[in-house]
């Protein structure tokens, strides 16, 4: 009987110091990455708005806001303490959605200056895929997609290389200080 009473004792004290451990907080990576799982969508497909925390009922969330230019926009809650989406809104693109998606390729060409690209002094690879992309007339699901960063002649640039589905090659440099297209070139598969 003692046995079994100090044995009860030991299992409430683990589950009561199991109760009070709580989940440390997430990224906001992970939150765009779950996002991202929760649609079946690749990164290298979207343009993600600036993202930023809030507070929704009490609860501490990411707002993750992203678009597949040309077809879908999304936007999730996800809870920062325990990674769960909270509430997720899935749309078509329509035709007012293309003044907000141009204000976000011009943020990624240099022409409007985000918070991040301030800090940052460049643009990302994937601002500059989206570049490569928009001058080139494709969706990131249209092309087989590589970047790559690179110094030449002193300069920062991210070396953009599309590939159609029948071979047809489109090669972009693009300068990392501002997003401006250095030189482009289309390659034909005879």
């Amino acid at each position: 009987m003692k046995k079994a009473m100090i044995t009860m004792a030991a299992i409430a004290g683990v589950m009561a110091a199991s109760m009070t451990v709580s989940a440390a907080p997430i990224s906001l990576e992970d939150a765009q990455k779950k996002a991202l799982e929760a649609v079946g969508v690749k990164e290298e497909q979207v343009i993600f708005k600036p993202a930023e925390k809030d507070l929704d009922d009490g609860r501490e969330i990411y707002d993750v806001d992203f678009f597949v230019p040309g077809e879908t926009k999304y936007e999730f809650d996800i809870d920062v303490n325990t990674g769960e989406i909270v509430e997720q809104d899935i749309d078509l693109w329509e035709a007012d959605d293309d003044a907000e998606y141009a204000d976000l390729i011009k943020a990624a060409a240099g022409t409007l200056e985000t918070e991040a690209e301030a800090v940052a002094g460049e643009i990302s690879e994937l601002q500059a895929k989206m570049i490569a992309l928009k001058d080139a007339g494709f969706k990131a699901d249209e092309v087989n997609v590589k970047c790559k960063r690179d110094l030449d002649d002193g300069v920062w640039q991210f070396e953009i290389e599309l590939k159609t589905a029948d071979g047809t090659e489109y090669d972009y440099e693009i300068k990392a200080a501002d997003g401006s297209i250095l030189d482009k070139d289309v390659d034909f598969d005879d």
